[in-house]
C-alpha cells in the first residue's frame, strides 16, 4: 500500500507541475498547481505525519484563498490571463501585494506558511528515508518557482496595457488583509497549529 501511495505521489507531483509550467491562464495555472500540492500532501500521508499534513492543509488553504480572492477581483475587471495582471502593481498596489504573498507562499519562499508547510513535509520524508519523494519534491518546487514568479513578473515588471484602477471594497480589503497576515504569521510562528493538534 505504501509503495502505491509513493507512486501516486510521484506521478501527481510530476504531472501537476509539468502541466502548470506552460499555462498562460492564471485560473488554469492554479488548478494544475493544486494537483502538485496534492502530491506534497501525499508525501506527508506516506510518512504518516499528521502534523505535517495538517499544517500543509492550513497553509495551502490560506495561500489559495488569497490568490483566488485577487484573481476573482481582477478577472471581473480585466480577465484571468496572466497578461491581464501586467502592471497590476501600478493599477492596484494592494491587490498586487496580496497576489505576491499568495504566489511566493505557494512557491515556498521563506517566512511564509507555504515554506514551513513544505519544510515539514520534506522533513518527514527524510526521517522516513523516502529519498525518491524528497528528490522529486525538491525538483518540482523549482518548477513551481518558475510558474508562480511569472505572475509576480507580470505584476511588477511588465508594462500595464490597461491603465484603469481596480477598486477593492472595504470587506474584500479586510478579508484579504487578514489572509495575508495569517500566511506570514504562520510562516514565522507555527506554534498555534502545534498547540491545536496537542489538544
Amino acid at each position: 500500500m505504501q509503495r502505491l501511495l509513493v507512486l501516486i505521489a510521484l506521478l501527481t507531483l510530476i504531472y501537476g507541475n509539468l502541466a502548470a509550467l506552460p499555462q498562460t491562464n492564471l485560473k488554469r495555472l492554479l488548478a494544475y498547481s493544486s494537483i502538485a500540492h496534492a502530491g506534497y500532501l501525499l508525501i506527508g500521508v506516506v510518512c504518516f505525519d499528521v502534523l505535517a499534513v495538517t499544517f500543509y492543509l492550513v497553509a495551502y488553504l490560506l495561500m489559495t484563498l488569497v490568490s483566488f480572492a485577487v484573481l476573482i477581483i481582477v478577472s471581473q475587471q480585466t480577465g484571468d490571463e496572466i497578461s491581464d495582471f501586467d502592471g497590476l502593481a501600478k493599477r492596484s498596489p494592494f491587490l498586487a501585494f496580496a497576489m505576491l504573498i499568495g504566489m511566493v507562499s505557494l512557491a515556498g519562499v521563506p517566512f511564509t506558511a507555504g515554506f514551513l508547510g513544505k519544510f515539514f513535509i520534506f522533513y518527514a520524508a527524510i526521517a522516513q528515508r523516502q529519498i525518491a519523494l524528497v528528490v522529486v519534491g525538491v525538483i518540482t518546487v523549482g518548477c513551481g518557482f518558475y510558474y508562480y514568479l511569472k505572475v509576480v513578473r507580470a505584476m511588477y515588471w511588465q508594462s500595464a496595457v490597461k491603465s484603469e484602477k481596480i477598486p477593492v471594497n472595504g470587506l474584500s480589503r479586510l478579508t484579504i488583509s487578514g489572509l495575508i497576515v495569517a500566511t506570514i504569521w504562520l510562516g514565522v510562528y507555527p506554534q498555534p497549529i502545534f498547540d491545536a493538534l496537542k489538544r
